[in-house]
């Protein structure tokens, strides 16, 4: 679902590819440097904003807390998208 610069920020578990950029995890020898301490802080900051906006979209869209589609073909990801999209166009209509 993915092509040129776009790529997707994961969990420290997800393996390193293309299109995934994990946050750093420490091995079990070393620490992280300075770098990587920071690269980890901007994206837990902005992880907690994507979180709140989430939860104050859930709280106004009941429909967003459980979308009935099964993301089984690029088709559904399409479909999950626009309804959060249109969710968001209506949230911001209504502030």
């Amino acid at each position: 679902f993915f092509s040129g610069d776009k790529y997707v920020l994961a969990y420290a578990e997800y393996k390193t590819t293309n299109y995934i950029v994990p946050i750093k995890k420490k091995s079990r020898n070393s620490e992280l440097s300075l770098a990587d301490q920071g690269f980890n802080t901007k994206i837990s900051r902005m992880q907690v904003k994507i979180e709140h906006a989430f939860g104050i979209l859930k709280e106004r869209f009941y429909s967003l807390k459980s979308i009935p589609v099964r993301i089984k073909r690029k088709e559904d990801v399409v479909k999950v998208n626009a309804w959060i999209r249109v969710c968001v166009a209506l949230n911001n209509f209504l502030m």
